[in-house]
Parts: structure tokens; sequence; C-alpha cells
């Protein structure tokens, strides 16, 4: 799937991609020109910029395809295709679904400094945008709704790799699509790589193991159900069957030592509490802005939508033939503690269940252990903050079929003035969950850090808040019903618009999104 037969002549096979994604009227882009102005909102879309060199050029498209996901006939998905232009083949590849073969669910790598462009085509037959989730990264190549483009238009996008090494990820982001379009599949790693990173010698190559956890629910001609009541939007969606890199039965043979395993939640709306057949804790080593300090322990783990954790996983001291089995506990939005009810008739909490095993090998054990001090973070301190005795607060409210931050719904370019910041500033921001549901609350364009979680969880609430890892910088923190949130956050280097929401997809298709602007200094 990652042909790179090209990827010595850029030039030759940028044409050819520019032909297939019907460049000839792409509304308002133009390589190398002037960008036009777009008909739907003031702000001109990006353009391949002249003298900006690359160092990694790809080619991304999302298309309409068929893929094997379970016995008998192929599943439709949408999904992620592409190519290397320029720079590593190794900054596009795919995910093994299991030990038998290749699965449609794209890794990115990059590293830290690098210039990167990407034309990405939209082969689907309604608009699209790519969300760069997690990047630090200027307004226009972040990829808000308002830069949705429609079939057959292209994007592209130019910016230099500004996170420290991480787990990231990639996914569509049109207003009131963005669930359907990632259930149908598009969705991707994105890993980033520096020089403080490569000093550790953690696990890597084969011993690098991201792993995507999605719920699907599927009819009986294999295709993917989603959405069939009013309710389940309100609510969130929760598949029936839980994949781990697209496979409905992960299975993995692994030798005896560490791994590096990115756990990963790619799921429309249900959280996930994860735990170990063999009882061991996870030994977490990173989150969603890279690695931490220095390694905690879990004996159980919790991910909110969209929230990622890097554990190190060792089976130096298993027993060949051994298989041990990764567990997961799904919750829906809506769980008990916060006041609510099973969503339509299905449990808010089924039991347990393996969605992943690891079957040891034969060869001889080597032992290790992760690194006792892991990185140092960027300075990020409460006393730098502006509103440290007064936190900017976001009020998360759900109403008549209506989902509200503050009270307010999403508007393509609106900003109150309670959602302008200074660039250069820190500041507090609060979630307060007046709902009966959990928000995962994802903030683009910066990582924070999670500095105060009121006690206010019970119940199946509880059960996985046991889970959570708050340390480290996050992008997204779930937050239970009844529960406030105080993160501490920098606006640093980009004015410009940018969201936040709440990461059930759902939810943020009805609008649970609003804008904040980053406003220069007079």
């Amino acid at each position: 799937m990652n042909d790179n037969s090209d990827a010595g002549r850029p030039d030759a096979g940028r044409r050819r991609f520019l032909k297939q994604a019907g460049t000839v009227a792409f509304g308002g882009l133009l390589l190398g020109g002037k960008a036009l102005a777009s008909a739907e909102h003031a702000i001109s879309p990006a353009e391949a910029t002249p003298d900006f060199n690359p160092d990694v050029e790809i080619e991304l498209a999302a298309v309409v395809d068929e893929v094997g996901l379970l016995p008998g006939a192929p599943t439709t998905v949408w999904r992620f295709t592409g190519r290397v232009l320029r720079g590593s083949t190794d900054a596009l590849t795919f995910l093994k679904s299991s030990d038998h073969g290749p699965s449609f669910v794209p890794v990115l790598r990059m590293r830290r400094g690098q210039k990167v462009r990407i034309f990405f085509a939209n082969r689907l037959p309604e608009k699209s945008i790519v969300h760069w989730h997690g990047l630090h990264i200027v307004q226009r190549m972040d990829g808000h709704p308002m830069y949705a483009i429609g079939t057959g238009k292209l994007y592209v996008y130019e910016f230099v790799v500004d996170n420290r090494a991480g787990t990231y990820w990639f996914h569509p982001h049109p207003h009131e699509r963005t669930g359907f379009q990632v259930y149908r599949g598009l969705a991707g790693f994105l890993l980033v790589s520096d020089d403080e990173e490569d000093a550790l010698k953690l696990p890597r190559g084969t011993f690098d193991l991201p792993l995507v956890i999605q719920d699907r629910t599927f009819d009986s001609r294999n295709q993917f159900v989603y959405l069939q009541f009013m309710m389940e939007r309100m609510m969130g969606f929760m598949g029936e069957r839980v994949l781990v890199n697209a496979a409905p039965d992960y299975t993995r043979a692994v030798e005896r030592t560490a791994y590096r395993m990115r756990l990963f939640n790619g799921s429309n709306a249900t959280a996930y509490r994860l735990s170990l057949t063999d009882g061991r804790p996870f030994l977490v080593i990173g989150t969603d802005g890279g690695l931490l300090e220095q390694p905690v322990t879990r004996r159980t783990l919790a991910l909110g939508v969209g929230e990622r954790a890097d554990v190190w996983m060792d089976f130096a001291a298993a027993q060949s033939g051994d298989e041990i089995a990764l567990i997961a506990q799904s919750f829906a939005p809506m769980m008990s503690g916060g006041g609510g009810m099973p969503m339509m008739g299905r449990a808010a909490n089924p039991a347990p269940r393996v969605i992943a095993r690891f079957r040891v090998g034969s060869g001889a054990a080597a032992k290790s252990s992760p690194p006792a001090r892991l990185s140092k973070f960027p300075a990020l301190h409460l006393r730098d903050a502006v509103n440290r005795g007064r936190p900017r607060r976001i009020h998360m409210s759900m109403m008549r079929g209506q989902a509200f931050l503050n009270g307010r719904i999403f508007d393509t370019e609106a900003v109150a003035d309670d959602e302008r910041v200074r660039l250069g500033t820190t500041e507090v921001w609060e979630f307060v969950n007046d709902s009966p549901m959990a928000h995962p609350m994802h903030v683009h364009n910066l990582q924070f850090r999670v500095i105060e979680r009121s006690d206010a969880a019970v119940g199946d609430a509880a059960s996985l808040s046991a889970g959570f890892t708050d340390e480290g910088l996050k992008d997204v923190v779930l937050v239970l019903p009844g529960q406030r949130v105080k993160v501490l956050m920098k606006f640093e280097d980009h004015a410009g618009l940018y969201l936040y929401h709440c990461h059930i997809l759902e939810h943020e298709d009805l609008g649970m999104m609003r804008n904040y602007r980053v406003e220069a200094k007079d």
C-alpha cells in the first residue's frame, strides 16, 4: 500500500497526484501562485509556497474503499491512502492489523524541526478536511471546519513540526460530519521523534507498537452501522465490537523483551478501562503530549476519546507460549454516578472483554527497564498565569437534543468576548461539567497540564477515574459528570482562530465546540 516508486522523482509524482485530484478547478487553491479568496469564508485556503523547501512531502487522499474486516463480504470503508514524494519512505506506512497482514490504518512519522508539505486530496462524496490532533501549528494548517473542501478538491498543508516527541494523530474535521467520517475509518497515527527521545534508546522498530482501539457495529452483510436512533447522536455512539488496528481479534506474536505500546482511544464516544490478564500494572511512560518526566504505575488505565498513553510492556519474564491479553471495559458517556441511564437499552458498562492477544515466542529473555528519568518538560508554571485566581470557566451542558459550551453552540467563525486570549500569556481554564455525561475536552494548537481535579466521581465514574493519568502534557482531558478540572496552558507563537470542544464526536457534531482567538499583542 505504501508504493514509493516515485520517491526519487517528486515532481513527476506530484504532477500525477494533482491530475488525479482534479486540480483543474480546486476552488481557490493555486500551486506556486496566489490563493484566490474563498467564496465560503473570508480566510483564503492554504497554498503551496514556492520557497518552502520541505524535508518531507506526502500525497494523502481520503477515498472510499473495500477491506476485509470480518469473514465473508468486504466492508466499505472511508480511508486515507497516499505515498511519499520526498523524504524517508517510513514517513507514511500502514499498521499491521494482526500477525496476518496490513490494515488500512495509516502512520505518519515525522521529526521535530522537519518542514512538511502534505497534498491532501478529497475523493469522498462530501466535504472534508484534516486536523493534525495535538500539533502546535498555524491556523490555516490546523484543519478548522471553515477550510473543508469538496469532492475532487485539494488542500495543501505546509508546516514545521514543533512538538516534542510523542504519539499524536490525525482525522477529518468537517462540521457535523466528523463523527460519520471517523467512524467509517478515517483516522491515523502521527508519531513525532526528537533528539531527547533518541537518547533514551526506547524500544523501536518492530518493538514500537501503535495500537488504536475503536468500537464498531456491523450488519449481516459486514457493513458498518451508525446512528440508527436519534438518541444515539445525543448519547454518543458505541459500537458492539471492539477492534484494535481495525482487527476484530487482534493477535500479535511478541519476543521475550520490552515493547513500547502506544495505546490510543480512537472510538467515537466510548471511554475504556484497560487491564491485563496476567494482573501486571501498566508502566506509563507517556501521554498525549509526549514522554512523562518519569514512569508512573497504574493498575488499570483509563482512556477517554482521543487520549493516548505510551506504556512500557516487558515480556521477558513470560514463558514461551504464554498468552497475555489486553482487556477493555467500555463506558458510555452517560454513566452511573452521573444520574444517567444506560444508552438505548444497552448496558453502559458491559463486562470486560479481551481486545488484543500477545503470544510470547520461544527466544531467550532480554529483560530491560525504562529510564528512571524520561524527559524534561517545557516551563509551565501556575505563578505565570494571568488569571490564576479567576480561571476561565467553560461549562458543559446538554438540553433538548443540543450540546453547549457556556450556553453556546458552534458558529464557524464566531468568537465571544470571553473566548479571546492574548498571545504569549499563560492561563488557567476550568472545565465544569454540568451535564450527566462524561466529556473528553480537547483544545487545539497546544498541550496543557492538568493541575486540579475535583473529587466528584462515584459509581462507574469512580471506577473509571482510578485509571486516569493526569501527569504530563495533555491535549484531551476526560471530565466526569459533576466534576471540575483545571488545566494550565500557554498561548505561544501563533495568533489566530482555534477550536476547543468535546471529543465525543457526536457531541462535537451537535455543536459542543467553540472557537477561541489568540490575539497578538498591540
